[in-house]
């Protein structure tokens, strides 16, 4: 085979139409605004096919089957509901967008924090995703202190960037959240995503970041 074909970049089936499902969501959702986004999106279907026809019904046919084969162990999606979790990229996480994070304040935070003489020639890739995974774990501590001498509730994104641009670091909600904002920034994106995981049993329990680089999918965790 010429090397144009076997070294070509493939995508997932998925990857490839995520874009369009966002797109059909937003428009659903201004023909059924009293609608949640998955509510509409099936209403448009339905609105489109018929509630009756084969193509509507071989659509949540198919819908359901592959949530049956990729449910995990011990744990049920009953048929017909919504997935319990949904991906949306972290540029259009409207929490993580108030962070307001500019490309200069990313340059600024590879200098300053993270130590990086120069940053005019920074281009997104796997050797320097590893890099700025190394810088994180060097020069970022990972602790909970911030949260035991401020008032308990959640940071706000104006505290977590003040936190991360300062250098003092914090939980992995704080780190994660910034980190998965500035690979975001520094031009990673839009296939970067924030992950609530469960570890041994316990759901919700900590945050890490999903990039994809070239159709391949990085877990990535510096706190």
């Amino acid at each position: 085979l010429p090397d144009v074909v076997l070294y070509r970049e493939k995508q997932q089936f998925a990857d490839g139409i995520g874009n369009w499902v966002a797109d059909i969501q937003k428009h659903a959702m201004k023909i059924f605004p009293e609608m949640d986004a998955v509510g509409a999106e099936q209403s448009f279907y339905s609105f489109i096919l018929g509630t009756k026809s084969v193509g509507y019904e071989s659509l949540v046919e198919s819908r359901k089957e592959r949530r049956r084969k990729h449910a995990l162990p011990g744990r049920v999606v009953p048929p017909g509901s919504p997935q319990p979790h949904r991906w949306f990229s972290v540029r259009s996480d409207p929490d993580l967008r108030r962070m307001n994070l500019s490309y200069e304040d990313a340059e600024k935070f590879l200098r300053d924090v993270l130590r990086w003489p120069d940053t005019k020639d920074f281009r997104p890739s796997r050797a320097t995703l590893d890099s700025l995974i190394v810088s994180m774990l060097e020069c970022v501590p990972f602790h909970n202190l911030t949260l035991l001498t401020r008032e308990r509730r959640p940071p706000t994104m104006d505290e977590i960037k003040q936190d991360m641009m300062s250098g003092i670091g914090g939980p992995c909600s704080v780190v994660n959240s910034f980190f998965a904002t500035l690979l975001d920034v520094l031009g990673f994106g839009p296939n970067v995503y924030l992950l609530s995981c469960e570890i041994n049993g316990r759901c919700d329990c900590h945050v890490a970041v999903l990039v994809q680089i070239k159709g391949l999918r990085y877990f990535v965790d510096v706190a």
